[in-house]
């Protein structure tokens, strides 16, 4: 009887390792091992992520497998506008030669978005490349350029779109405001910005100048003697430099249009221009640990830096009431509220509306002392007296919105 239940016993035992061996160990890795988060920011590095054949980093995926056959592959803000993309049931494939999962496929995604996916993963790494074509492409994915000047046009009609309320009778410098943002953004955007492309995939392109501005001086600035050939002479002179990939990305949500930065990508690029140049993972994680943080936990932890660098900039940054600072965290984080429309005229306005212009106006009074002290072409009490101004007459403007004028290919 004896030698009967230890038999039993063995038999037990030899089930249990041949069901274990059946579930995992005919696997190249068992679901535990690649069921994880990998992040360009992690060092070593976990995710080595392409965006349209570029590299993208600050970014984080997730996976998840039951049993190493079929799995949910989670994007983490990667597709533009979209917080999180879930993929799910995708086919895992066994490379014995590579020692790697790999998977393939095309995801329609909750916002629209066409996704197609190449990787590869291990327990150390995944390998993503992805191709997106955004939901909103066809009306909305062109080149834009702003509009030629001719000769019966005014300086203050180009590149620049600007549109108010009528004047009340005790608010007539609403309308100065209006005249002087449209001439002064007629002479300098053109020396900044030759042209945009919103790309299919949400990549926005710009052919920019990085030269210091030539303003002669303040009657410059509100459009006298400027006109079509004198901005001509002044671009003839400057050159004009494509921007990086995964720099900035365009999503089209309900009501707006966002411009969304990829803060890490900024950074890296800075660094790279510069002479010295951090380590890409060092910036993506710094930048994906304040993209988590609360609010009010970011503004305490630059209020106590600005205790040790006195600096200008932050103190302006950490003397903003939690309201304003919430709404600019929002801005990095989210994206920039825009609205974009088309007239009957094929002209394309993309411009912050009153609503998204009133945090930036009430700011304006803070950047005063700054401007006194730079007091740029000895016009600085003039400009702030304008911007103290503006601000006081801001809550009787029903309507205002100021962006830019383009005409799209």
């Amino acid at each position: 009887m004896r030698n009967l239940k230890e038999l039993f016993c063995v038999a037990c035992i030899a089930f249990f390792f041949t069901s274990c061996e059946e579930t995992y160990n005919d696997k190249l890795f068992w679901p535990g091992e690649i069921s994880q988060e990998y992040g360009s920011y992690i060092k070593p590095y976990t995710l080595d992520l392409t965006y349209s054949g570029e590299k993208l980093i600050g970014k984080t995926v997730s996976f998840k497998t039951e049993n190493s056959e079929t799995g949910t592959l989670t994007l983490n803000d990667v597709v533009p506008g979209e917080a999180t993309t879930p993929i799910n049931n995708i086919k895992l494939y066994e490379n014995e030669e590579k020692g790697c999962y790999t998977f393939s496929g095309t995801n329609i995604t909750m916002g629209g978005a066409t996704v197609k996916y190449n990787g590869s993963i291990t327990p150390k790494t995944m390998k993503l490349d992805m191709n997106v074509v955004m939901a909103n492409a066809n009306n909305i994915a062109k080149s834009y350029k702003f509009a030629e000047y001719n000769t019966q046009q005014k300086i203050n009609a180009a590149y620049s779109y600007v549109k108010m309320s009528p004047d009340a009778p005790s608010n007539p410098i609403s309308k100065t405001i209006g005249s002087i943002a449209q001439a002064a953004l007629g002479l300098i955007l053109p020396q900044i910005l030759n042209d945009i492309q919103l790309k299919n995939d949400g990549n926005i392109y710009a052919t920019y100048s990085s030269e210091e501005l030539v303003i002669e001086n303040w009657l410059k600035i509100i459009g006298i003697g400027v006109n079509a050939s004198y901005i001509q002479s002044l671009v003839d002179k400057r050159t004009y430099t494509p921007s990086p990939e995964n720099i900035a990305f365009w999503c089209k949500g309900k009501e707006n249009f966002y411009i969304k930065l990829n803060v890490a990508s900024i950074i890296s690029q800075i660094t790279k221009d510069s002479d010295t140049e951090i380590d890409e993972s060092l910036i993506a994680g710094i930048t994906e640990a304040i993209l988590k943080s609360a609010p009010n936990k970011l503004k305490s932890i630059l209020m106590t830096l600005n205790s040790v660098l006195q600096n200008d900039i932050l103190s302006i940054i950490t003397n903003m009431d939690d309201a304003k600072f919430n709404t600019f965290f929002s801005w990095i984080k989210d994206g920039i509220p825009l609205t974009i429309a088309t007239t009957d005229d094929k002209h394309t306005h993309i411009y912050l509306n009153r609503e998204a212009l009133t945090p930036i106006i009430e700011l304006l009074p803070a950047l005063s002392p700054l401007i006194e002290e730079a007091n740029p072409m000895g016009m600085g009490s003039f400009i702030t007296q304008l911007l103290t101004g503006m601000t006081k007459e801001w809550p009787l403007v029903e309507e205002f919105d100021l962006g830019f004028d383009f005409i799209s290919d």
